[in-house]
């Protein structure tokens, strides 16, 4: 029994460390924003010292400190480095007497170390990275308002510890999608000209015309669709989804759309087969729900090889009309199911025919389906065995 909760105590701190080194602050420049809690915290505390510190593999490195003129310290003399295995406040009044500091080198050596008081800086999903300790050479206590004002200093620099990698994680989201929208535009635009100049070297072969036509037409939907998701991001991050609610004939609609997708599946020999049980009616934005069907519609000719088959149905299921999109493609894991709809997400299957894909289809769908009280869902056996998106909105009368 011993064994196993070493092995799971193991586990836990590699999680712990992998979490520390996610938030990108060990070794970083001194931050005036701590450095004045931490001095906040020595003068409403009355102790000489107080420390920002963060619990590393073999090492407690100082975030912030005052007090103390040191930058870091071995973990094996550190008392931080039991307060992260404590759900709270760590208190040692007199450290010379305390069984579990008596043979610690920063109480039994010339530092002198009697009093520490320490809570614990942890994250939204449960991990300690380090402490926010108090520290005096001479035995004291902290009352109830004190070990307060302790807990409320070490909130707000985990507040800003969270913010900062927020920050961080949305430059790197906005970086990602410029360099994806670069590659994703580059590759139509380059391929618009070149068709442009072999139409006007096959005037006298219509046929040849015609599909590079085509081409051109497919390769200008697809910098439309991806201009289209930007700038509904960018509309969703500003709050600023309007919708303009009309009866639809859903049924109508999503014929519609069918046939708007059929070149791009004919190019990749899969059959689209539209079946509905009869007109169904929803309030919606028309624009919006076509934008919804069109996506999920995309995807699953994107994400199914050649020459397969695609589904979709209109049906209704106690008052509430469903749409179904079902294809025999790839298929989604576990993996893929737990982060469907968020945003610049790279599932394990990839397009099968090189086609590209910002990342962010479905976690607009997703919002834009939740704005009309509707709801999402996808259901899939596994890697390479298909997938079905089913979106249910609220019906109405015909």
């Amino acid at each position: 029994m011993a064994t196993q909760i070493d092995l799971d105590t193991a586990t836990s701190e590699e999680e712990r460390i992998k979490t520390l080194k996610r938030y990108s602050i060990l070794d970083t420049p001194p931050d005036g924003s701590f450095d004045k809690l931490t001095k906040l915290a020595a003068t409403l505390l009355k102790v000489p010292i107080a420390i920002v510190s963060l619990v590393d593999t073999d090492r407690i490195w100082f975030k912030s400190k005052y007090g103390i003129d040191a930058q870091q310290i071995d973990r094996d003399e550190g008392l931080c480095a039991s307060v992260i295995f404590a759900d709270e406040l760590y208190l040692v009044e007199d450290a010379s007497i305390d069984p579990r500091t008596l043979a610690n080198p920063l109480v039994a050596g010339a530092f002198g170390l009697r009093f520490y008081a320490a809570v614990p800086l942890r994250t939204r999903d449960g991990f300690n990275l380090g402490t926010f300790c108090v520290i005096d050479k001479s035995p004291r206590t902290l009352n109830e308002e004190e070990e307060q004002i302790l807990k409320d200093l070490r909130d707000i620099v985990m507040d800003q510890i969270e913010l900062r990698l927020a920050s961080r994680t949305s430059l790197a989201q906005h970086n990602q999608i410029l360099n994806t929208t670069a590659h994703d535009l580059k590759n139509p635009l380059t391929t618009i000209p070149v068709r442009a100049d072999l139409i006007k070297m096959k005037k006298d072969n219509p046929e040849m015309v015609d599909t590079l036509c085509d081409q051109i037409k497919i390769a200008s939907l697809n910098m439309v669709r991806i201009i289209d998701e930007l700038l509904q991001v960018g509309s969703m991050e500003a709050g600023k989804i309007h919708l303009l609610l009309i009866k639809v004939n859903v049924s109508f609609l999503v014929s519609n759309v069918v046939s708007m997708n059929q070149p791009l599946a004919e190019r990749k020999h899969q059959t689209l087969h539209f079946s509905y049980e009869k007109d169904l009616y929803v309030n919606a934005d028309e624009g919006k729900l076509t934008e919804i069907i069109d996506n999920l519609i995309n995807n699953a000719i994107k994400y199914s090889p050649v020459g397969k088959q695609i589904f979709i149905r209109v049906k209704e299921v106690a008052g509430r009309v469903l749409i179904e999109v079902e294809d025999h493609g790839l298929g989604l894991t576990q993996e893929d199911k737990g982060k469907l709809y968020q945003r610049f997400t790279r599932l394990s299957a990839q397009p099968t025919a090189g086609e590209n894909s910002t990342g962010l289809g479905l976690s607009i769908v997703k919002v834009l389906v939740e704005a009309h009280d509707g709801t999402i869902r996808a259901e899939s056996e596994g890697k390479d065995r298909g997938c079905k998106f089913i979106v249910e909105l609220p019906g109405r009368n015909a």
